[in-house]
């Protein structure tokens, strides 16, 4: 796949130089060894990261006026001069080196950089260790044939890496937001941090500027392949449905003191630990992870683990053949391979995950269906039960009502008329006396009628139809009656019961103050007020008359007060004092229980 010009255009052999200048003219004096190219152990041989290769280059004065100078395989970076005249160079040649490992290195040149048909190309290449500083293959030739295969190298060994590299970061994006749609599925989550942290493991390919120092670069790309693999124990584990604490336990473990020798921040160290030792380490935790899914394809027959499980076995032997190159074992012009393997292990598991979440949105919506139609009959149900209830509560409500006026009228008019029958029977009949009695019944009827108004539950309009009852006896009194009712809250669901008992404390403080008071003033007056977070609406009845000793035992007019007021959840209170008069209070909350009697 990666075909190389034509052997007519390669430079075969040239002397190399070991030297950290910067400029040929500064090498007329330095020791020379003959070498042949690719040069893959030269440096080994001088243990020097700057070298110099001296190739003598024949050109015809036929040649074409467009040429090229084409570096197939570098170490780091390298520079060429033509002539001792500059050409160009890869990027930085100090400091953080500029990485061309993949890169090809294309370098122009016309017939006016040249001297017929002797000419010397220098090309200084640079490395960060010796033992990895090398030339590969060099071609001269005319410019647009170069070109050809230089761009297609370029496109193998970079475009194609950087497509895959960005094609795993989009994944790992996308399944990021899954798993924030979904927390409990915790196989995406793990999914997105290996793929994540396999990108940045990829981006060693194709970098060449790095943007950190050399070591810590060198560091944390063999720690993101590691912990890349013990991510992908934990996904496993979750994908399968099978997890295994214990040993995802131990695994973190393992690879945190896997991990502890790159504390030693030597360079040299670091690239052997991490090619001859970390590596084959965590290529382990792979044949576990490949044995573990074998070993659940045997047990659920998941048609699902079969590309799973040769997903890894690519994963494996594509992964031996990159640490084959790492470690100088096959030829340093092979280009990494694992990433392309990768690569079918995320498309294979990027689609059983996509069908795996498709799956579970279709039960899910097939349970909400079911969910829906089931909701639906049972509020059909209730809506069917609550109209029985209602006709059952409206029924048991007028059962209640006409217990209730039964009651009230045999208590309180039918006491009132049988006294009266039993007067007239007796032969005591005293016209006033008799006069008296029946308007006491009839405002007692009158009262029991009134509390079945709807209106009543509005605490004025209650009082003043009261006072049109009382009217009268009010007329009658010798006392002056202030009247300030002023608008109060309704008192939703409080009841003709209550409305009846709060009509006949009233009533009774009234006509008290009306018969036994000897008061000249009666003030009625009305206001609200908020204790506790509960709003109160209040009615108070205040005579100047003579008061009266709240602890005689003659006072059973303000017991019954006090009862009424305990029927209707409310608050009573008596203020007298002899000779001071009296001041009744009336305390009832706005928002009343239902149902409350």
């Amino acid at each position: 796949m990666q075909p190389s010009p034509p052997s007519q255009y390669k430079l075969e052999s040239g002397q190399l130089i070991s030297s950290q200048v910067s400029n040929p003219d500064a090498l007329s004096s330095a020791k020379r060894i003959n070498i042949s190219l690719p040069g893959w152990v030269s440096a080994q041989d001088t243990s020097s990261t700057s070298l110099w290769y001296i190739l003598p280059l024949n050109l015809d004065n036929k040649t074409q006026r467009k040429l090229a100078v084409y570096l197939e395989n570098v170490s780091q970076n390298a520079e060429v001069f033509l002539n001792k005249k500059w050409l160009g160079n890869g990027g930085s040649m100090s400091g953080n080196l500029t990485r061309n490992r993949n890169h090809t290195l294309l370098f122009d040149f016309d017939k006016t950089s040249h001297q017929g048909k002797q000419n010397i190309l220098s090309i200084h290449v640079v490395g960060d260790l010796s033992k990895n500083t090398y030339l590969g293959n060099v071609y001269v030739g005319p410019s647009q044939i170069i070109k050809q295969y230089a761009s297609m190298q370029d496109h193998l060994r970079v475009d194609l890496v950087t497509a895959v590299t960005f094609a795993m970061l989009l994944t790992s994006i996308f399944f990021s937001i899954l798993w924030l749609f979904r927390q409990n599925d915790s196989h995406y989550l793990f999914y997105a941090i290996f793929t994540i942290l396999w990108t940045y493991h990829d981006s060693n390919h194709f970098l060449r500027d790095i943007p950190i120092n050399v070591i810590t670069w060198e560091i944390l790309a063999p720690l993101s392949f590691g912990y890349t693999m013990l991510c992908v124990v934990y996904f496993v584990h979750r994908y399968t449905g099978v997890v295994a604490r214990k040993i995802e336990k131990l695994a973190l473990l393992y690879v945190l003191i896997l991990s502890l020798p790159f504390l030693y921040h030597d360079l040299e160290w670091v690239i052997f630990y991490a090619y001859s030792i970390w590596s084959p380490a965590i290529a382990f935790l792979g044949i576990y992870t490949i044995h573990f899914i074998f070993k659940q394809f045997l047990k659920t027959k998941d048609e699902q683990l079969v590309t799973l499980f040769i997903g890894g076995i690519s994963i494996m032997i594509f992964g031996m053949h990159d640490l084959f190159l790492a470690t100088h074992v096959i030829p340093k012009h092979s280009p990494y391979m694992i990433h392309f393997a990768v690569l079918l292990v995320i498309i294979v598991i990027s689609i059983n995950l996509i069908n795996r979440f498709v799956r579970s949105m279709n039960v899910v919506e097939h349970y909400n269906q079911e969910l829906q139609l089931e909701i639906k009959q049972k509020t059909e149900e209730m809506e069917y039960s609550y109209g029985m209830l209602q006709q059952l509560t409206k029924k048991y409500s007028v059962a209640e009502e006409r217990q209730r006026i039964m009651r009230d009228i045999h208590d309180g008019i039918g006491g009132q008329l049988v006294a009266t029958l039993a007067s007239i029977e007796a032969g005591q009949v005293n016209p006033k006396l008799l006069s008296t009695s029946l308007k006491a019944a009839l405002q007692d009827l009158r009262l029991v009628i009134d509390s079945l108004d709807y209106e009543a539950e509005d605490l004025p309009t209650l009082l003043g139809m009261l006072r049109m009852r009382l009217s009268e006896q009010l007329s009658n009194a010798s006392l002056k009656l202030h009247w300030k009712v002023e608008n109060l809250p309704r008192i939703d669901h409080f009841g003709p019961t209550n409305v009846l008992h709060t009509m006949r404390i009233v009533q009774e403080a009234i006509t008290n103050a009306i018969k036994h008071s000897n008061a000249k003033n009666l003030t009625v007056n009305t206001d609200e007020f908020v204790q506790d977070n509960l709003q109160y609406a209040c009615i108070t009845i205040i005579d100047d008359g003579i008061g009266a000793d709240l602890n005689s035992s003659s006072g059973r007019g303000l017991l019954n007060m006090k009862k009424r007021s305990d029927l209707i959840g409310a608050n009573i209170s008596f203020d007298t004092h002899l000779g001071k008069g009296m001041s009744i209070r009336l305390e009832i909350p706005v928002i009343q229980k239902l149902g409350h009697h």
